[in-house]
């Protein structure tokens, strides 16, 4: 196993939660693709690309032990080699993150970033079960300001939230059977496809919670996996959850002391952490009411509490991605002084939430909730200004309406797999730190590690897309300066106006 870390690229693109489209007219497939899966896919349209698309539905028993038993229908979506020569016989699939959003919603990026991996292999794009178009666990749950009288942790809020959960499982009961949701069903899922497509084997790019699903993946079909890319590395043998919010406060901490450092940040916001104990301080005495969009709309809006839980998902949601980390300091100034206009526009009341809520809750109700230690709780409870464990209990409870599937007995247990992995990990990381990559690359005697100087969770570029396109053609690892520029210095925090150089 390797370690490198790799330059600092200038200009960061940001996909977290939602790709930009650089699709261009002209990619087209092979003209036998269609042909190749003749009775299985069709030719689609698909929003913001208009090359050749294919779309299809596979059917696997939403429980393997009764065949015979209700199907789920899986969404597939492939994009088609574009190059002259012969297909590879493995196709390259990515693994989602979020716990977990659609796969196929990153149909424009794939089909216009990644040019040279597309010109041998085709795509393969499947939305996992309880996700997009493959029976989503979806559950309509209020938000506060739909609830009189509630705010967002008060016991008014949770008694209303709790109960249309209870609604929602009643009703998501007749449909489907939540605790055959999980992870391992997935990746029993992916290989359905991968046979029904015609592949010999899989190359697995897995972002965030699909790192998860790709190691389980390679755990149980080790002889279908050529390579695989981890980006941002969830652990499996240890629960993340716990160290979330002391991660995510040393993370704003650093921030803060890098502020000090440069010359032009500490002269237009002095004294960051002290203004941002007092602002946190200051909602949760008297929180800001502010009369913001509704679901998006233009002429809707809705009156919404902002509170220190609301300032802290800002912060946490912000620090996510290195850029947007950068910004941080003008905003804290801002609310500092009473203008809350900025934090205003961030605010989404009445938006469709990217990840089904059900099958979240399929997913961390079997998998995470129950390996909770006391001292977990303990650790998650610890002194943090942006939280602690009462989300945990919060969990806790859902997951008591929701219910619980089980995993198989070697579930927690180290992946360990002699295929070529590339470990691809941000340097300012908090959800998922360097060391976790770190840690699963031990059981992996055919990995690099690439440690990436500021990037966060949410950042990838150029660079790193350029690392793993090659290593997603080669199926091993390269040059570990391959595609990045030279240092361009550190990444600019956001100034007043008047003050940008």
């Amino acid at each position: 196993m390797k370690t490198y870390a790799l330059p600092l690229a200038g200009i960061l693109v940001i996909i977290a939660g939602a790709c930009t489209d650089s699709a261009r007219p002209g990619d087209v497939g092979s003209p036998a693709a269609a042909e190749r899966f003749a009775g299985k896919l069709e030719v689609c349209e698909w929003p913001g690309y208009e090359g050749q698309v294919l779309c299809g539905t596979l059917q696997v028993p939403e429980d393997r032990q009764v065949p015979d038993g209700r199907l789920v229908g899986l969404r597939v979506v492939l994009l088609p080699a574009i190059g002259d020569g012969e297909v590879a016989a493995d196709a390259v699939t990515f693994l989602a993150g979020g716990g977990v959003v659609p796969a196929t919603r990153y149909v424009p990026f794939f089909a216009g970033a990644l040019e040279r991996l597309r010109s041998g292999r085709d795509i393969v794009l499947v939305d996992q079960r309880g996700t997009g178009g493959s029976n989503p666990l979806h559950c309509e749950l209020p938000e506060p300001f739909q609830v009189e009288g509630g705010e967002a942790g008060g016991e008014v809020y949770q008694a209303a939230y709790l109960e249309a959960l209870r609604s929602c499982r009643a009703e998501t009961g007749e449909r489907a059977d939540p605790s055959l949701y999980t992870t391992s069903h997935a990746a029993a899922d992916l290989d359905a496809v991968r046979e029904w497509l015609g592949y010999d084997s899989l190359t697995l790019w897995g972002a965030s919670y699909g790192t998860k699903v790709a190691r389980v993946y390679m755990r149980r079909y080790p002889d279908r996996v050529r390579a695989a890319v981890l980006h941002g590395v969830v652990p499996i043998e240890f629960s993340m959850w716990p160290d979330l919010f002391p991660s995510a406060d040393s993370t704003l901490d650093a921030l803060f002391a890098l502020c000090a450092s440069d010359p032009e940040c500490a002269q237009a916001y002095p004294d960051l952490g002290s203004r941002f104990v007092d602002l946190m301080a200051g909602l949760e005495r008297d929180p800001v009411p502010l009369r913001v969009a509704h679901g998006g709309s233009v002429t809707d809006s809705v009156t919404v509490s902002f509170d220190g839980r609301s300032l802290a998902a800002v912060v946490a949601g912000a620090l996510r991605s290195s850029r947007s980390a950068r910004g941080l300091p003008a905003l804290v100034d801002a609310m500092s002084r009473g203008d809350f206009s900025h934090v205003a526009r961030m605010q989404r009341p009445g938006a469709p939430p990217a990840i089904p809520r059900g099958v979240y809750l399929s997913i961390a109700c079997a998998e995470e909730i129950p390996r909770l230690t006391e001292a977990d709780m303990q650790r998650a409870r610890g002194v943090s200004r942006l939280g602690s464990g009462e989300w945990l209990d919060e969990e806790r409870a859902e997951c008591g309406i929701w219910g619980s599937g089980s995993v198989p007995p070697d579930f927690w247990d180290p992946v360990v797999s002699e295929a070529p992995v590339l470990l691809v990990t941000g340097s300012e990381d908090y959800i998922t730190p360097p060391g976790y990559a770190e840690s699963v690359a031990a059981h992996l005697p055919n990995s690099s590690v690439r440690l990436v100087p500021q990037r966060g969770h949410d950042d990838i570029d150029s660079c790193v897309s350029a690392v793993i396109e090659e290593f997603l053609i080669l199926g091993r690892d390269t040059d570990p300066g391959l595609g990045c520029p030279e240092d361009t210095g550190p990444l600019p925090f956001d100034l007043p106006p008047g003050r940008t150089d």
